[in-house]
């Protein structure tokens, strides 16, 4: 079996977008929305695809919504919760998470990811000698683990993931970051420039 036949992924847009002032999702790098962007680097890399959110405007490729499993935005935790419920609905046994607000990531990283794990139930991105919490692969049986952890108060990935066997992946800058996130308005003006000039 294939890792793409393996893996579901989700793209997390249920962020406030308090920095921005405005839903990140919808914002343009050139012509094209970030949601847009993250959705096409993402989908050739998993089987099925879906969207982690609460209150988003239609995306032009009209993924299934996954609803955040509890209620009050509380972190990404929720969201990856929420994408292993649904990956165990469908039978999958990994998870892949995609930020919306990070467009350059590369379109093989999933495999990547499968390369280089051993026997870790988690694999998760790294690129400047900085963590990359969100950019994560979860194993669907570690839902009660999360649940836990969300109950006991636990709002970090990467504060669970020291507790649980965990796969660094280590990628390089190709001129510019792949995992650079956009944030704020003066992100935005960069990655603008870096869509323009690698894209």
């Amino acid at each position: 079996m294939s890792f793409r036949d393996q893996t579901l992924g989700i793209i997390l847009c249920g962020g406030l977008s308090r920095r921005m002032g405005s839903d990140k999702s919808q914002k343009k790098l050139g012509d094209n929305k970030l949601i847009d962007i993250v959705i096409e680097r993402a989908m050739s890399q998993v089987k099925k695809l879906a969207l982690n959110a609460n209150n988003l405007k239609s995306d032009k490729f009209n993924l299934e919504i996954v609803p955040d499993c509890q209620v009050g935005n509380l972190c990404p935790l929720i969201g990856i919760l929420s994408g292993l419920i649904w990956t165990k609905k469908n039978n999958f046994e990994w998870l892949m998470v995609f930020p919306v607000d990070s467009p350059f990531f590369p379109k093989n990283i999933v495999e990547l990811f499968f390369n280089n794990l051993k026997n870790e139930k988690i694999v998760m991105a790294k690129s400047n000698n900085k963590l990359h919490p969100v950019f994560s692969m979860w194993k669907v049986d570690l839902i009660n683990d999360l649940e836990l952890a969300i109950k006991n108060g636990q709002r970090k990935i990467d504060v669970l993931t020291k507790k649980i066997p965990t796969r660094l992946v280590n990628f390089n800058n190709i001129g510019y970051d792949p995992f650079f996130n956009v944030n704020n308005l003066n992100d935005l003006d960069k990655a603008e420039n870096i869509y323009k000039e690698f894209f």
